[in-house]
């Protein structure tokens, strides 16, 4: 336990969590216990996307649920094909997944570096997402990575989750993310498919938390 706090402090001490700025935010959809923004992203076509709700569990709970990367495809809005590629520490990894994109579109993938931090006072603790470039990974890294499955590789992709304990065994959730999905997709069909994406990803959070089997994760 002492070690984890030590990598929970380095890992504060150089995180690169990317924060949006609090104004002009619109908000899109409120319902469920879900509310959703967007806002415009200088120098791109594509909007950012902010979605907050409140899930009935301690910390911790929530914490599991992002350990398990193969539980993705139950509360992940369109995502598939979790991968796991490697666990640096209990604090950093690299994962790989694919959002399912309708029909005529070609599904995204996504490679995500994820780094956790958390502030030591209020046990706020930020999962931190950007995107990897496949060509930095070892040849045993690159391996692991799905190949010829049809998905557009992201370029870029950059957001965070960011969960802050309110008492009474419930949590706050914010989930932002900005992305360029690469390829030929127009952004007008991509901005108008934006607020699904954290809306059922954190509806279904809601309730995918509450498994058994996230009970015992305590290192929060």
């Amino acid at each position: 336990m002492n070690r984890l706090k030590t990598i929970l402090v380095s890992a504060l001490l150089v995180s690169s969590t990317w924060v949006c700025a609090d104004s002009d935010w619109a908000l899109e959809r409120e319902k469920d216990g879900v509310s959703v923004y967007t806002r415009d992203v200088p120098g791109s076509q594509f909007k950012a996307f902010k979605g907050e709700s409140v899930l009935d569990v301690e910390l911790n709970r929530a914490m599991a649920l992002m350990d398990d990367t193969a539980a993705c495809v139950d509360w992940m809005h369109s995502c598939k094909s979790p991968v796991l590629i490697r666990k640096l520490t209990p604090l950093k990894r690299y994962s790989y997944m694919v959002n399912d994109f309708p029909w005529p579109a070609k599904d995204r993938a996504l490679l995500l570096s994820a780094t956790i931090s958390q502030e030591m006072v209020d046990r706020v603790v930020t999962v931190a997402l950007e995107t990897v470039d496949p060509e930095s990974l070892s040849a045993d890294d690159k391996a692991k990575l799905p190949q010829d499955n049809g998905a557009v590789m992201m370029e870029r992709a950059k957001g965070f989750f960011r969960f802050t304990p309110l008492g009474d065994n419930r949590t706050h959730v914010e989930y932002q993310m900005h992305t360029e999905p690469s390829g030929a997709l127009p952004a007008s069909l991509v901005n108008a498919m934006l607020v699904d994406t954290p809306f059922h990803t954190l509806k279904a959070m809601q309730g995918v938390v509450k498994a058994e089997k996230y009970t015992d994760f305590r290192p929060f």
